[in-house]
């Protein structure tokens, strides 16, 4: 497959979310996704991860192959009083997936939807803190939601974009 700027291959889009707390908007945000740069490009969900397979080395692996993470950020993001769900817990996928790409300098484009703030500095653990000063968009409920969307797809292309002229001009980054 060509990619947007004509020279890379599957140019990859992972998408970070919490289960639970943003399904259906996350669900749309990557049928349209899937419409502008094909299925093979846009990686949704840990349903794939193999049995007994280190769960937090096959995240790791996933997100170091991916050109951008959208981490999508609802009211709940940050989890809830459960001890075993939520961002303070070092097993918890969200953290595992946005803590990988930050170490491996993958950009992030948080995407606050339901509502959702980007969460204080102060809130996070320390090695999630890089994620507050992420530039993110917002992606609204009906009748914004395809303006929005619209906007975060023009993104990523430029991202891409970008990177393709970086590659070509420096050769490929190293993760």
């Amino acid at each position: 497959m060509e990619s947007l700027s004509g020279k890379r291959q599957n140019a990859s889009i992972f998408i970070c979310y919490r289960r639970g707390v943003s399904n259906d908007i996350t669900g749309r945000i990557y049928d349209r996704l899937v419409l502008h740069f094909g299925k093979a490009c846009v990686f949704k969900d840990v349903d794939n991860i193999p049995l007994g397979i280190d769960f937090r080395r096959h995240l790791e692996d996933s997100v170091s192959q991916c050109d951008i993470l959208l981490a999508i950020i609802g009211s709940d993001w940050q989890g809830g009083l459960s001890s075993h769900v939520g961002i303070e817990n070092e097993r918890d996928f969200v953290r595992i997936e946005i803590d990988a790409a930050l170490r491996r300098g993958i950009p992030i484009i948080p995407i606050l939807v339901l509502g959702a703030e980007v969460p204080r500095e102060e809130d996070l653990p320390e090695t999630l803190r890089p994620l507050c000063y992420r530039q993110g968009v917002a992606v609204r409920s009906d009748p914004d939601f395809h303006y929005d969307v619209d906007r975060l797809v023009r993104g990523i292309k430029e991202h891409i974009s970008r990177s393709a002229t970086l590659e070509n001009t420096f050769g490929p980054a190293r993760r």
